[in-house]
């Protein structure tokens, strides 16, 4: 019987989130993302997701290996072009869940000028709690991100469902024995709480 429901934020929860194509062409790039500029400001900025270095420490490095001068600019760069909006139809099903006693948690990637943003905007305050990547030191999909989440919750895999719009991360979720589905829209979200006796 499921007990908990996990979502993740960008992608399922949140809309317009990416910032690379602004702040990449802020930055005087046409890459895509960090790692398409070099594979080391990849491992960076994923470490800066878990919590291991700070913003500061990520821009040093990437001053280093990119050997170019970051503009000038006021606060967090990377939260400069961070501009979330919650989707509603989703946040309607999350709604529901809680109506009928459902415990519904956040399971997501996210660094720190996001996670601060979100929380200015309320946009956790529907969850119960937010399991967050650079809080616990661990990201979505090593299966420690899940497992964590399900010892601080008190429950077994085959209690929870989990979706995520990186198929990758609910794969990853699969394998430990979730009820886990790629997020597409929130009518198909329905449909798989549905399948998994979630309604």
């Amino acid at each position: 019987m499921i007990k908990l429901c996990i979502f993740d934020m960008g992608g399922v929860m949140i809309r317009d989130f990416h910032i690379a194509p602004r702040l990449f062409l802020f930055l005087g790039f046409t890459q895509g993302s960090f790692a398409e500029i070099d594979p080391l400001l990849g491992e960076a900025m994923a470490a800066h997701g878990r919590g291991e270095i700070t913003e500061d420490e990520f821009w040093r490095k990437y001053t280093e290996i990119s050997g170019r001068a970051i503009p000038p600019h006021e606060g967090s760069l990377l939260g400069k072009f961070f501009t979330p909006r919650m989707d509603e139809p989703t946040v309607a099903v999350v709604r529901e869940l809680k109506k009928r006693g459902m415990r519904v948690v956040a399971g997501t990637n996210v660094i720190d000028a996001h996670y601060e943003a979100h929380q200015r905007l309320k946009q956790y305050d529907i969850f119960d709690k937010v399991y967050a990547s650079h809080l616990m030191g661990i990201a979505k999909p090593d299966p420690a991100f899940y497992t964590h989440i399900l010892e601080a919750e008190g429950l077994g895999p085959k209690e929870a469902f989990f979706t995520d719009d990186v198929k990758e991360n609910a794969d990853a979720a699969a394998k430990l024995g979730l009820a886990a589905f790629t997020y597409t829209d929130a009518a198909t979200l329905r449909s798989h709480l549905a399948a998994a006796d979630i309604s």
